[in-house]
């Protein structure tokens, strides 16, 4: 699935020059590394698919005008990457891409300049991340998406990129370095489709159901029991939608995140959700976080009803 997300993503026609600038600048940040002398800069950028580059090579010969050159190379292990690599006089294009300041001080994070445009770029910035260093991921049946990322600063940044999009993404260090994890079905689905890619974002879908196949039913065996338990589970997830909408962005996150996943799998038993959340949670909490939503939103529409109270005189 990972090599159908890089085909998808370099597939993408993208004319908007800030968001095609943020894309290659979080590619070299992420995959790639910077050296500058007196007389030149040598940009190299090591790539796991043709495909990613590709794409970046022909960015960056029709945004910055430079000249570049690509190989393929063999590793330690045998498998195969695609080298990069753009050579410029001076610090100029650095400069340009943002991975240096003007003092020559390499950034920590991703480039300021890409940060500092906002929602507006955020689809640019996950696009170059996941084409550099993104991966799917399968953990107990269901797909998830990870970015390796050279620093906490840029996994961070990630994180705040996904929340323009309504999605909660997570940044983890681990033994082996920096990453941001996006984990819940229904967010990667949210990404997937806001930068350009629902193909992927049909198949991602298509094995979140594979993962939770409705169970067989013996047609002897169906009764009232069973009708009744549908019955609630939809009555369930439309109280959740209506709590939802009443409380709007006044709850709390967490309770957001555990409502919208009810809604949308509403068929799911209360440990199935559980085991979809990141961290996992019991099916007690997450039977707890459904009644403090509906509670909440309780309250609330209760106090629109009964309006300001007038002291009496």
């Amino acid at each position: 699935m990972t090599a159908e997300l890089h085909r998808g993503l370099a597939g993408v026609c993208e004319e908007r020059p800030a968001l095609r600038h943020a894309a290659v600048a979080t590619m070299v940040r992420l995959a790639g590394e910077v050296c500058i002398d007196r007389t030149h800069t040598v940009v190299r950028v090591e790539l796991r698919d043709p495909e990613a580059a590709f794409q970046l090579r022909r960015q960056i010969a029709e945004i910055y005008r430079r000249p570049v050159d690509s190989e393929i190379i063999t590793t330690s292990g045998c498998s195969l990457r695609y080298l990069v690599r753009v050579t410029a006089p001076g610090g100029d294009l650095a400069r340009v891409l943002g991975l240096i300041d003007r003092r020559g001080v390499a950034v920590v994070g991703l480039p300021p300049s890409v940060i500092a445009g906002g929602p507006a770029v955020a689809s640019g910035i996950w696009r170059g991340a996941l084409l550099a260093r993104g991966r799917v991921v399968g953990s107990q049946g269901l797909p998830r998406l990870h970015v390796t990322c050279p620093t906490a600063p840029v996994a961070l940044a990630l994180v705040g990129a996904a929340r323009s999009f309504g999605v909660t993404a997570v940044a983890q260090d681990t033994s082996v370095g920096h990453r941001t994890v996006l984990s819940q079905p229904t967010g990667v689905d949210t990404l997937l489709r806001a930068i350009g890619v629902p193909s992927v974002a049909d198949t991602v879908r298509e094995a979140v159901v594979a993962a939770n196949p409705a169970p067989a039913v013996n047609p002897a065996f169906q009764s009232v029991n069973a009708q009744r338990a549908t019955v609630a589970a939809e009555a369930t997830a439309a109280r959740t939608r209506w709590a939802l909408k009443v409380l709007g962005d006044h709850a709390p996150e967490h309770l957001q995140t555990i409502g919208r996943m009810r809604v949308e799998f509403p068929t799911l038993s209360l440990s199935e959700l559980g085991r979809l959340s990141e961290p996992p949670l019991s099916k007690d909490a997450v039977a707890g976080r459904l009644r403090r939503l509906c509670r909440q939103a309780e309250e609330s529409a209760g106090s629109v009803a009964r309006g300001p109270s007038t002291p009496v005189v």
